[in-house]
């Protein structure tokens, strides 16, 4: 599948936005998180040494806390923070009054003088938890081992984290959605430079200019000028390449026009008939072979002509050649129908059938053209007259060179090949129906595909 340009950039651009936001998202909430923990634990210890200066040894191994202290939210049942103290014997010396009602037992020896700050889950409540070891000299000079446990429940925190990443991701998704209105109009301007070569190059195709006039960004300055100079060297080829020809037809003209005046002096010379027939015959020949070669090329590049004007211009002539046959005419042509190609093939081509047409017609002919527009453009033509018709078995015959489906008529045989031999040249096709011979449809179809 194809894709234009602009989706593929568009398509990058947004995606690498995305990933970018996530990833900036990501880092900046794991920070939030890290920071938030860093903090939380900074204040859970500064608690825990308010608990500290406010215990006092009533007598050896047994510490006395005030029931309520200076940290108001160990003073609240059910705040979510609470505290806890216990002895080196594993026995509960003292609960903050918020954890009066818990159920939960939480001594663990640890190495005085050490801080640990994990995250625990005790009957299915998160908690973060700060435990402290220490060892109390008392007075009578013995030591004694206590352990301060600090816990708060962790949705708490989490909650500030919620709301955080709610404002992080909203922000983002702001962002997001600024920076891709901001990529496409970007986009819709850095590629104009590009639609404008496509318009140009259209003109070009309609015959309305000549080259890419324009001015560009400096960037495409080296294709468009190479691109005008293609142009312009392929129709001087064309036009050397016809010149040629014209004046190969002119040299040969005169030769032969010479010998075949000499053909009636040889009189009843038994070679006279040969030499006539093959007089005749380098003269089709050379008439076919030019016309073969005239065709050698699919017409300029980019060019295209408009088939009414052309069919107008073929028809006028032929009311005029034909007047005395009184042929009534019908002609439907869109006025966007175009053949892109060589106008001379055109010309030719239908010159040829819309003359066969009117040389066989009894009374009328019918032009009739049709366009299909989409990824592929398709021109089709058909030419119908009310003659006798061509016989099934001699369609494809009268296509071949040399060959003619009425001897006595006045000819050469070569209209219909050369027609055929354009057809085919431009990738299209040629179809012949008649219907119980009477009359003759000649159905031409050709596949463009358009820039």
């Amino acid at each position: 599948m194809r894709y234009s340009l602009k989706f593929r950039l568009s398509l990058v651009s947004i995606l690498a936005l995305v990933v970018l936001a996530s990833g900036v998202a990501y880092y900046l909430e794991k920070a939030f998180d890290s920071s938030l923990s860093a903090q939380l634990k900074e204040r859970m210890k500064t608690q825990l040494l308010v608990l500290l200066t406010a215990a006092e040894e009533e007598e050896p191994g047994r510490l006395y806390i005030p029931e309520v202290v200076r940290e108001d939210r160990f003073n609240q049942i059910d705040s979510g923070y609470y505290a806890f103290v216990y002895s080196g014997d594993e026995e509960e010396l003292w609960r903050s009054f918020s954890a009066v009602d818990l159920d939960l037992f939480l001594s663990e020896k640890l190495i005085p003088g050490e801080y640990l700050f994990d995250s625990v889950n005790l009957k299915g409540i998160d908690y973060y938890r700060l435990r402290y070891a220490v060892i109390w000299e008392s007075f009578d000079e013995t030591e004694h081992y206590y352990l301060f446990t600090l816990l708060q429940e962790a949705h708490l925190l989490n909650s500030i984290i919620d709301d955080f990443r709610l404002t992080l991701w909203s922000g983002l998704a702001f962002v997001l959605v600024v920076m891709t209105v901001i990529t496409l109009i970007a986009l819709q301007w850095g590629l104009a430079p590009l639609r404008l070569i496509a318009k140009d190059l259209k003109n070009i195709e309609l015959g309305k200019q000549k080259s890419l006039e324009s001015n560009y960004p400096q960037e495409l300055m080296p294709l468009t000028e190479n691109l005008n100079l293609l142009i312009a060297a392929e129709q001087q080829q064309r036009e050397k390449y016809r010149n040629t020809l014209s004046n190969l037809a002119h040299s040969l003209k005169t030769p032969l026009a010479v010998i075949k005046g000499l053909v009636p002096s040889l009189g009843h010379d038994k070679n006279a008939p040969v030499l006539n027939e093959q007089v005749s015959r380098m003269d089709e020949i050379i008439q076919y072979q030019l016309t073969r070669a005239a065709t050698g090329t699919k017409g300029s590049i980019l060019s295209s002509i408009n088939v009414k004007i052309s069919v107008d211009k073929i028809m006028s002539a032929l009311e005029k050649v034909y007047h005395h046959k009184q042929v009534k005419v019908k002609v439907t042509v869109p006025e966007t129908a175009r053949f892109f190609g060589d106008e001379g093939d055109f010309m030719e081509m239908l010159g040829n059938l819309l003359d066969n047409a009117f040389k066989w017609t009894h009374s009328k002919v019918d032009v009739d053209v049709k366009e299909q527009k989409g990824e592929q453009y398709k021109l089709i033509i058909n030419i119908l007259d009310d003659g006798p018709g061509v016989p099934e078995e001699k369609r494809k015959l009268i296509l071949q060179r040399g060959q003619r489906l009425d001897e006595q008529t006045e000819g050469q045989g070569i209209g219909l090949s050369v027609v055929a031999e354009i057809v085919h040249h431009y990738g299209g096709s040629i179809d012949i129906v008649s219907h119980d011979n009477q009359g003759a449809q000649f159905e031409l179809v050709f596949p463009f595909k358009r820039i």
